[in-house]
């Protein structure tokens, strides 16, 4: 993971503003999407070194997928990526959902910008030092 490439996915417009004013002051590359269709199209078109993914997110519009799917189609198109599912309310069932995907953290909200940027940096470290 040479220069991180994030991925935002957050229903909510001001929480997905802040997170990516943040991330980029800090110089990171970010691109976001408010709902899974959209974010489905980024996925498939760009490549993405993390997601931050709201796993509450609302099933889409057609009323099929939820930040669960979405977590879950992003490990399968990069799955040397890493996910970070967030969520409002953490309750040890979603911990365990968590659990059965790789390379996945759960977070809950609200999102300390200070101690993101450093799980990212650490993401990014320990990439560096995985073998390809």
């Amino acid at each position: 993971m040479d220069e991180a490439r994030i991925l935002i996915v957050e229903g909510y417009g001001h929480s997905r503003e802040g997170l990516t004013a943040s991330l980029r002051a800090g110089g990171l590359t970010v691109e976001t999407a408010a709902e899974c269709l959209e974010a489905i199209r980024k996925i498939k078109d760009g490549h993405f070194t993390v997601a931050i993914i709201d796993v509450d997110l609302g099933a889409s519009r057609n009323g099929e997928l939820t930040g669960w799917d979405l977590a879950r189609i992003f490990r399968a198109l990069h799955p040397g990526a890493a996910v970070l599912l967030v969520t409002a309310e953490w309750r040890r069932e979603l911990q365990v959902e968590a659990d059965r995907l790789p390379d996945c953290t759960l977070i809950e909200k609200p999102i300390n910008p200070a101690e993101l940027r450093v799980m990212l940096r650490t993401l990014q470290a320990e990439a560096k030092g995985s073998p390809k």
